[in-house]
């Protein structure tokens, strides 16, 4: 593959990180609300205390500790050095620390934002957030960032699933369920496997 053609290629997966970036954010703020809704109205329905028991709080427990360990094994690579050195560029140009006190409130909270971002991307070796963070700061990508279009397409892959796993989640189908009876019945039917799920754990 020819070096021009690599390099528009990068800049459309790029784009496409960026907002699948801002669109799992949305769908994210959105998740928030829609799941509490559905709880306040299982919670509703829930006449046996299902949702109160224990065996509830144990895998909520259980969940928390494999989200934590899948996302340990992430942060667990050796660095490129072209990802180590673009990544010190854009923390100069960004940390908190070595930000103007003159810069008004909205600017220094987005210095602040693309600070976190890089953070977070060096923290599992995602190149595609570091990149999208140096672009906005107007850092050079060095050339061996245009050969990380596979690891860019694995970030995109995963903004995807993240998504698709929330849009497909039994909160979001009640959600966008519009009859009554449909909606009662997603909520009996989710409280029925609660309540075999915690009689299996017993």
């Amino acid at each position: 593959m020819s070096i021009d053609a690599k390099k528009i290629i990068f800049r459309r997966l790029v784009r496409e990180y960026e907002f699948l970036v801002e669109d799992l954010r949305d769908i994210e703020q959105a998740n928030t609300e829609i799941k509490d809704s559905f709880m306040k109205s299982l919670n509703e329905i829930d006449q046996e205390g299902i949702l109160q028991t224990d065996e509830m709080d144990n895998m909520a427990d259980d969940w928390a500790k494999s989200v934590k360990e899948h996302e340990d094994l992430e942060k667990e690579s050796n660095k490129h050095p072209d990802f180590k050195g673009l990544f010190r560029k854009v923390v100069v140009k960004c940390h908190p620390d070595k930000l103007d006190s003159n810069m008004s409130a909205p600017e220094l909270g987005e210095y602040k934002a693309i600070y976190e971002q890089a953070v977070s991307a060096n923290e599992t070796e995602d190149w595609a957030q570091l990149i999208m963070a140096a672009m906005k700061l107007g850092v050079e990508i060095p050339e061996s960032a245009y050969d990380q279009i596979e690891s860019i397409e694995n970030s995109i892959n995963k903004l995807k699933e993240k998504q698709t796993n929330i849009l497909n989640s039994i909160a979001w189908t009640w959600y966008k369920t519009d009859n009554s009876d449909s909606k009662s019945d997603i909520l009996k039917q989710h409280l029925d496997f609660m309540a075999l799920i915690t009689k299996k754990q017993n």
